[in-house]
């Protein structure tokens, strides 16, 4: 009997002494993980929330910042790009002598935002293009569909999600027949958007005709070539032969076949269809990160623009984790300090942190009418309470908030008075604004942004008005879960 007390004294002392030292281990780390989320200097926000996860969830708050705290995309990645710089000061340079100088005809920030965009990417504002916006799935695919099988160089696509079935085969199929008059076809697509691809027979199809599919962004375990799981291709774009591109919110997919399990109706998405001299642009950023993602050495320097600004000048803005710290961001926030008379403001996924939300306040205090066109239903619970969260010191201020209830809608763009435009792939979330990669158009054309206006115009139609009144009606628990939301919407 007493050796079984003893053991079971030495148990009990062991199995404390065992939880003081994880205590202590845990104590030890959120010290030095504190201390890296300090000397970071990210957004406040972000490193109040990184801290309070940090604190209140043992272990798996370490475990959760090493995996997505920091925008490390991998040595490999990074080797790769060191290759490309002296290819991408040339760009600069070319970029330099292309930009378009009097964009304040168009905008009073026109210049301002172009000159901005110039230091931040190399990328000019360039005249001379068309634009054409496709506002349906079945128009953009045929679209594309017609321009691949009229393809005699090359075709490069872009996706952060291609999904197999319905019309979205039509693209595959397309590219096969384009392969076997000898065309060189490139196709891009986000590992983890496209993984349902990546095991169909319509990637086994592109592959067995030779038609190069390789991942972006893939996710590695090996801890020196560790890539964050969250930071993710979600671009969509398509160049052709260098003489016509495609730029938009629209994911290869047949809205038909696309998540009808969530709740939220068919994705409605717009897509620019380009021609003109940018389109070469476009096709220079492609390279730039097929050459990252594939180790290959496409030259980057569009050869031949030939911009005539009587025609609508556009700027192709590329943001993500490797370009300029904010750069996008700060080109929104350029643009909303300039506006004078309206914003409207398109994105199904909005929570656009305290430094945005507060751009758009001021923007409703000094008399610019502002609108948010927001789907009412959206496929994800946190998103959706943490953009409730913001909802109503905006109603307070003025801002009108349409909630669109036809579909998820999926497009994304900002109207600056009716004269000045971004349209592309970034959402109003602080995710697409720091962490992925993006592709924006900015349209410097009061013509073309008319059009896309008209579009918009559309949605808000089929759109409720949000009465500020009622919105303060809403129960208790409502508030609180989107108070909750609201800490960690710094991390969504």
């Amino acid at each position: 009997m007493p050796a079984i007390e003893n053991l079971q004294i030495d148990f009990a002392f062991f199995a404390s002494l065992f939880g003081l030292m994880l205590v202590w281990m845990n104590f030890m780390l959120v010290i030095v993980f504190a201390g890296r989320v300090i000397m970071k200097r990210l957004p406040v926000g972000a490193s109040l929330s990184w801290l309070i996860v940090l604190l209140l969830f043992p272990y798996v708050g370490v475990g959760l910042y090493i995996l997505f705290g920091e925008r490390y995309l991998g040595s490999k990645r990074r080797r790769r790009q060191e290759k490309q710089l002296s290819s991408y000061q040339q760009v600069k340079m070319d970029g330099e002598a292309l930009q378009v100088r009097i964009l304040d005809r168009i905008h009073d920030g026109g210049q301002a935002l172009a000159n901005y965009e110039l230091s931040a990417t190399g990328l000019p504002a360039i005249g001379g293009n068309t634009v054409a916006f496709l506002n349906s799935a079945d128009d953009t695919i045929r679209a594309m569909v017609e321009d691949i099988d009229q393809a005699t160089e090359f075709c490069h696509l872009e996706f952060y999600i291609w999904h197999p079935g319905g019309q979205a085969d039509q693209v595959a199929e397309a590219l096969v027949r384009a392969k076997e008059r000898g065309v060189v076809c490139r196709v891009m697509l986000d590992a983890v958007g496209s993984q349902t691809f990546f095991r169909s027979s319509l990637a086994r199809l592109l592959r067995k005709h030779q038609i190069r599919v390789i991942k972006a962004c893939p996710i590695r375990f090996i801890p020196w070539r560790l890539a964050r799981y969250d930071l993710r291709n979600h671009r969509k774009m398509v160049v052709i032969d260098g003489r016509v591109s495609y730029i938009g919110s629209f994911n290869l997919i047949d809205p038909r076949f696309f998540k009808q399990d969530q709740g939220v109706g068919e994705w409605i998405d717009v897509m620019a269809r380009i021609e003109g001299p940018s389109v070469k642009v476009f096709d220079g950023v492609y390279r730039w990160y097929w050459n990252i993602e594939a180790g290959e050495h496409l030259a980057l320097s569009p050869q031949d623009i030939e911009p005539d600004d009587r025609a609508a000048v556009i700027q192709a803005a590329p943001s993500g984790p490797d370009v300029e710290k904010e750069s996008i961001l700060n080109s929104l926030l350029q643009a909303i300090y300039s506006a004078r008379q309206e914003i409207l403001i398109v994105t199904p996924y909005f929570v656009p942190g305290e430094v945005l939300s507060q751009a758009l306040r001021i923007a409703a205090r000094r008399g610019v009418k502002v609108s948010l066109i927001l789907p009412k239903r959206v496929d994800s619970f946190l998103v959706r309470y943490a953009s409730r969260s913001y909802f109503e010191e905006l109603l307070q201020v003025g801002v009108n908030i349409y909630q669109y209830d036809k579909g998820l809608l999926h497009t994304k763009c900002v109207l600056i008075d009716g004269r000045l435009s971004f349209f592309g792939t970034v959402n109003m979330d602080l995710r697409s604004l720091w962490l992925n990669f993006e592709m924006t158009l900015i349209v410097y054309d009061a013509q073309t942004t008319g059009v896309l206006q008209s579009i918009v115009e559309g949605y808000i139609a089929d759109s409720a008005l949000l009465d500020p009144a009622a919105w303060e009606q809403r129960s208790l628990r409502k508030r609180f879960v989107e108070n909750v939301m609201h800490l960690f919407s710094p991390l969504i």
